[in-house]
């Protein structure tokens, strides 16, 4: 019996020694505290509250106001049902973008200055197991926390509004270019938390990049093309059943990908030199 014995045999490749053991301390930290709902509420509630507040009280005031692009777009429900999807897939990518830059600053911040990181290392441990056991728990967490739940409850206020079920799969296609929109921010953080030492660097360049993408893509528009910044505006149109500008949408995606690959890579080869 396994619990006779003083110490139990791990079966696990060396190049991954320890990850299962990490992985479930990280997951603890997500869903053994009140982190995991007070997230589900915090952006449930607000990107959910906001979409409805597109969906039925901005079309009333736009009407009451003489605006002519209710009457243009067919009435209160059809210019209800546009401005609520935008709303909610253009704030989304921003939001949820600084959500995981927020939530994810501090994964290495804190464990290196306190000590942990250096007392976790220590053990029996595979450095790359260290960072990929945190990148696999927010991929497990922020899709759900930050992705699945606000989603819903959009489709529903969606569907609530129209009358009838708003179309899955183009609300899925919106959904899934805000979700690799996210994991660009969440990789960069991930890569920028083993570069530095502190908040200011991390913050800074991802809020920047983020923040001042849309005026830099603007200004050279082959930027769009290898980088995020045109998804926001890209995923409202795809959830919509509506066309995408020629090389808007499948150039960005796979370049946001393969930025998100390298991110990890990078993280991974300077996690294995850093020292404690």
């Amino acid at each position: 019996m396994a619990a006779n014995r003083a110490f139990e045999r791990v079966n696990e490749w060396n190049g991954l020694r320890g990850f299962a053991n990490l992985l479930r301390k990280e997951n603890r930290a997500w869903w053994g505290t009140r982190r995991w709902w007070v997230n589900a509420l915090l952006w449930t509630g607000m990107l959910g509250g906001l979409t409805g507040l597109m969906l039925f009280v901005m079309p009333s005031l736009a009407e009451a106001s003489g605006d002519p692009e209710v009457a243009a777009m067919g009435g209160l429900v059809p210019f209800g049902m546009e401005m609520g999807r935008s709303v909610f897939f253009q704030m989304s990518s921003l939001a949820l973008a600084i959500g995981a830059i927020v939530l994810f600053q501090d994964a290495f911040l804190d464990e290196k200055h306190s000590g942990v990181a250096e007392w976790i290392l220590s053990k029996p441990v595979a450095r790359r197991s260290y960072v990929l056991a945190k990148l696999v728990a927010a991929l497990l967490a922020l899709p759900v926390l930050l992705i699945a739940l606000p989603s819903l409850a959009a489709y529903l206020l969606l569907s609530l509004r129209g009358a009838v079920p708003f179309p899955v799969l183009p609300f899925l296609g919106g959904v899934g270019i805000v979700s690799i929109h996210t994991l660009f921010y969440l990789t960069l953080t991930l890569m920028l938390g083993t570069l530095f030492n502190s908040r200011g660097p991390i913050m800074g360049i991802t809020l920047a990049f983020l923040l001042g993408g849309s005026v830099l893509g603007g200004l050279l528009k082959p930027l769009l093309f290898v980088t995020p910044w045109i998804l926001s505006k890209v995923s409202p149109l795809v959830a919509g059943g509506q066309p995408v500008p020629a090389g808007m949408l499948w150039a960005p995606l796979a370049a946001t990908a393969f930025w998100s690959l390298i991110f990890i890579l990078v993280a991974l080869a300077k996690f294995e030199r850093t020292e404690f």
